[in-house]
């Protein structure tokens, strides 16, 4: 198995809710480096919608009749000294679902790394295509108004690479 990481390129929504301390959402949420960049939310049932980049892998690269599976992988904190801090993050495309309740620790001095559970369908039923994985997007949604702090957001795809056989026989055929 093999894994690429697919990280987000454009955020809408409340996004004027999900602050982001520097920069635009999508660069605070790339790379988990704790309150060097973040966005926060304190509002109840605000949303950020991210886009994520195309596939680092061809895909010819790809072995997609071993299902493929895709996570989320966060890194957030709550800000609060006696309450945890809550966001419901789920798929937005190519079909919206699969949510999860992440919980991020009360008083947390450093950031918590929570990933979600790994698909193996893009829909409930249908594995994952090529085409789904070029139109990802998730969906964060604040519970409460416990402030979270998000460093990170990123999507694990784990495939299988794909078989290829390039061999010469020297101009025999065997």
């Amino acid at each position: 198995m093999a894994t690429m990481i697919l990280l987000p390129d454009g955020a809408s929504g409340h996004t004027y809710h999900w602050a982001a301390n520097t920069g635009t959402h999508e660069d605070c949420l790339d790379d988990d480096n704790g309150d060097t960049s973040y966005v926060a939310c304190s509002a109840a049932n605000r949303q950020l919608n991210l886009t994520y980049a195309n596939p680092s892998v061809a895909e010819g690269d790809i072995d997609f009749s071993v299902a493929p599976s895709v996570r989320f992988l966060s890194s957030g904190r709550s800000t609060h000294r006696t309450t945890d801090s809550e966001v419901d993050i789920s798929f937005l495309t190519p079909t919206a679902g699969f949510s999860e309740t992440v919980s991020y620790d009360k008083h947390a001095s450093s950031y918590e790394t929570i990933n979600g559970t790994p698909r193996l369908t893009s829909d409930g039923s249908a594995t994952w295509t090529y085409s789904d994985l070029e139109n990802l997007s998730m969906k964060c949604i604040k519970n409460g108004s416990i402030q979270v702090r998000l460093s990170y957001l990123a999507l694990e795809v784990t495939y299988t690479p794909a078989v290829t056989t390039n061999a010469t026989f020297f101009g025999a055929n065997f």
